[in-house]
């Protein structure tokens, strides 16, 4: 629950960044925050499938293309019709970064589309990743004896830690994070009661600007991060 509620929290960020792209005329950045939101959300869809295994951390790292089909497979379960249009714009938004990735057009962003909502997609994925939360809690508050939950030190430091092309980042936030879910939750809550003011506020506060450096990008309040999720 902690990674896909961070999921959410980091598309709401990227969405605020897109805003500030538009308004500010960085138009070679938009297509990377569209994407980068959506495989955000895509993500955090698939990590509350309950076919998915957390293989010891692997799952964190599924590659783009899986991370589609995964989330529109299950998708389809509810809606045929819609994960197809879902998944199409999937693929536009990942086409669109890849254009002005490695093609560099001399036409500038004329090619690139914009035939879809993406708040509406971003907030559809968002709350199928709620309902199969929900789904989760009622399982396990029906049949699961609340003394067997448990956070393991193994798992923490997966999520805490992680190790890109020989580089290593430890987060000591998500150490702090996932070390008071560790003492103080007895078991897993959907994702909405997971998410907590304090988590996304020093989440979605983090990248703030420094106002006394100049720098002039802000989330904004919390009203402004209810876009695609009733973050608290």
């Amino acid at each position: 629950m902690y990674f896909t509620t961070k999921m959410i929290l980091n598309a709401t960020v990227l969405l605020n960044s897109l805003e500030f792209a538009r308004t500010s005329g960085l138009r070679t950045a938009t297509p990377y925050f569209e994407y980068y939101a959506a495989l955000s959300l895509l993500r955090g869809l698939v990590y509350t499938i309950p076919t998915e295994d957390w293989n010891s951390g692997e799952l964190m790292a599924i590659p783009h293309t899986r991370a589609i089909n995964v989330a529109f497979d299950w998708v389809a379960k509810f809606d045929k019709s819609l994960a197809a249009e879902m998944k199409k714009t999937a693929l536009q938004l990942k086409a669109q970064r890849e254009l002005i990735a490695y093609k560099a057009p001399a036409s500038g962003d004329k090619n690139i589309g914009a035939n879809y909502d993406l708040i509406d997609f971003l907030t559809i994925l968002a709350e199928v990743a709620e309902f199969n939360s929900e789904l989760l809690e009622g399982s396990i508050s029906k049949n699961a004896d609340p003394a067997s939950f448990e956070v393991l030190d193994e798992h923490i430091h997966q999520i805490a830690t992680v190790e890109v092309e020989g580089f290593t980042f430890s987060d000591d936030e998500d150490y702090w994070r996932l070390g008071y879910v560790q003492r103080k939750t007895r078991r897993p809550y959907h994702l909405g009661l997971f998410m907590h003011p304090g988590q996304s506020e020093d989440f979605i506060g983090a990248w703030d600007g420094d106002e006394d450096a100049g720098e002039t990008f802000s989330n904004g309040s919390p009203s402004n991060w209810q876009a695609i999720f009733d973050v608290p």
